[in-house]
């Protein structure tokens, strides 16, 4: 066996953005919409007073019933946070997809099997801040994110059962409806109360068709989005599309995902090259969660290439769960197996990479299980089963979490 007499090792740095952006604030009274114009709410006819009360709970147990609903307008992650112009197709038991545009970036929004993705442009990311070992690999490629970095869950505030529930919960601010005009259709306004809470209910179908809610929080949760919306049933059509996109993204594009959710970087002065004779090598090092708004468990895979000039390159890899605020140990090594009569000398440098995975092999199979499930309970009007199959893991306070036995799998066979 050959000694080994000198090694050293190096890993990569954090990078920091930044950028810089025109911001939008969404405001309800008023209405700003985002491009600083001013634009009034519908103006108030004078009519005979309509009890709110009933109207209201008629047309929430309508929503409460859709199969999905389609809802267009305005969200802010809170009160004053950027406006994001959106559309967006969410299933009673809460799969979702749609679009964000914000500040001039541009995002796809996924929701399956409780789980948020995003896929968006390098502008979207930045404006967030989002920071992690492969995060230049997040532009144009599906990222597994928290609520914060989407502005929205749409599973657990606008699926048409908890978003229902959410306003039912919310008491009147005034016992009589307006009636109005909105857009051409004749409507009543319902006043919740709040700072800033309406709803307009069609006066002829008496369903709901715009909200505007200053802080639309869902169950369990202690803070929600700010909402400017127009709501109408989803047909048949759109919910094929909805579960046949979702379907495709998981058969064909989450399993390559990455996972924004934590940042994970390497803890300072961890990381360490040790060799004996062989040449046999091993890297370790410890990953923390070096962000301040993390939630949930992330798949990290660490990858490390061993080169000496004569030998060549050698790799190895290990991978774990990293919860939010916690560390992870990893560790891989090589061996060259030099077989020599003369002892003799080699330099070995050792490179070590990061990065994270949003979807294991094991969870695709979940997902595109549940999917077909959920479908069918939609499209049969099974709300029951729809809600046992779909949950709202990336919820605002509270993050269902990824076993370590899993977690290893799925970073081993993400690529």
């Amino acid at each position: 066996m050959a000694p080994v007499t000198h090694t050293r090792g190096r890993r990569g740095g954090r990078f920091a953005f930044a950028a810089m952006g025109t911001i939008a604030v969404l405001g309800l009274a008023g209405c700003s919409l985002g491009d600083g114009e001013e634009t009034e709410e519908p103006a108030s006819e004078t009519a005979a007073p309509v009890d709110a009360a009933p109207l209201l709970e008629e047309a929430l147990a309508d929503l409460a019933g859709y199969p999905a609903l389609v809802a267009t307008g305005q969200i802010a992650g809170s009160v004053g946070a950027d406006v994001q112009e959106t559309t967006l197709t969410v299933a009673d038991g809460g799969a979702a997809q749609g679009t964000f545009q914000v500040n001039g970036a541009n995002a796809e929004v996924a929701v399956a099997d409780g789980k948020l993705f995003l896929r968006a442009d390098e502008e979207f990311w930045l404006d967030r801040n989002v920071f992690g070992p492969d995060s230049d690999d997040f532009e144009g490629n599906w990222v597994r994110a928290t609520t914060g970095q989407a502005g929205i869950n749409p599973s657990s505030t606008l699926a048409p059962p908890a978003l229902a529930e959410i306003l039912g919960g919310m008491e009147l601010d005034d016992d009589n409806a307006v009636e109005e005009d909105l857009d051409g259709t004749r409507v009543y306004r319902i006043d919740l109360a709040g700072e800033r809470n309406q709803v307009w209910v069609d006066a002829e179908t008496n369903r709901l068709v715009r909200i505007a809610i200053e802080e639309l929080v869902p169950e369990g949760a202690e803070n929600g989005p700010q909402v400017r919306l127009d709501l109408a049933e989803a047909d048949e059509a759109a919910v094929e599309e909805l579960y046949s996109g979702l379907t495709t993204a998981a058969e064909e594009e989450l399993t390559n995902s990455r996972d924004a959710r934590v940042e994970a970087a390497w803890q300072a002065d961890t990381g360490s090259l040790n060799c004996d004779e062989g040449p046999s090598c091993t890297w370790s090092g410890t990953v923390y969660d070096a962000g301040s708004n993390s939630s949930g468990t992330v798949l990290i895979r660490m990858d490390v290439t061993f080169s000496n000039d004569e030998l060549g390159t050698q790799e190895c890899s290990e991978s774990g769960s990293l919860e939010a605020g916690g560390t992870l140990d990893l560790s891989c090594g090589i061996d060259y197996n030099v077989t020599s009569s003369d002892p003799e000398d080699y330099n070995i440098d050792a490179d070590a990479v990061l990065s994270t995975r949003g979807l294991t092999s094991s969870q695709q199979e979940e997902m595109l299980a549940a999917l077909v499930e959920q479908k069918e309970a939609t499209l049969s009007g099974d709300t029951e089963a729809t809600e046992d199959g779909e949950g709202a893991e990336d919820g605002a306070t509270t993050e269902q979490t990824e076993g370590t036995e899993d977690g290893a799998e799925g970073a081993d066979g993400g690529e």
